[in-house]
């Protein structure tokens, strides 16, 4: 079996994950923010960081209950921190500080994830997992709508580091691989 990586380096990795984010939307023109996207139609630097936030608030909303149920699907959509860049941060900001507050619950936590899984099927499906991968599963997936805010920022000509939107092991497999 697998050894689960400790609380603290989780809990980091999901911390410095949130920071790109307020870092690239501290340094990014407001009009590139809310610039829709030529190859992703509808798409928007904003949407994408509320999206990526949601899935973390929707993790901790029920953090620590008896009966943790997780619903990624119930998310908010044109929130005003997919416009206002200063309203993103200070949520982001606000999402780091939560973080900070569930460090104590056990990574192998159990929870289970209400899910829909056919477009043809009012139904939520639930699985089983844990804390600890689901924190992980949002870390993930933030890296990987950070990619699409790369894309967009391509589009505008806006350069952001390279290591933006990267899954760590692809970063592991470059440095390996040079």
């Amino acid at each position: 079996m697998a050894t689960l990586p400790s609380s603290n380096h989780i809990h980091n990795v999901a911390h410095n994950t949130i920071q790109q984010a307020i870092d690239m939307i501290d340094q990014l023109p407001s009009d590139i923010y809310t610039r829709q996207s030529v190859v992703m139609p509808c798409s928007t630097i904003g949407k994408h960081v509320r999206h990526s936030y949601d899935h973390f608030v929707l993790l901790l909303k029920q953090a620590g209950n008896d009966t943790w149920t997780i619903d990624f699907d119930a998310r908010g959509r044109n929130t005003p921190m997919e416009v206002d860049r200063k309203q993103a941060i200070q949520q982001l900001e606000q999402l780091q500080q939560a973080l900070l507050k569930v460090r104590d619950i056990p990574l192998e936590h159990p929870v289970t994830v209400s899910a829909s899984i056919d477009p043809g099927d009012p139904m939520h499906y639930p699985f089983v997992s844990s804390f600890g991968r689901e924190l992980w599963y949002c870390c993930i997936h933030a890296i990987h709508h950070f990619a699409s805010i790369k894309a967009i920022c391509v589009e505008t000509g806006h350069v952001l580091p390279d290591e933006f939107g990267v899954a760590p092991s692809t970063i592991v497999d470059r440095k390996q691989a040079s």
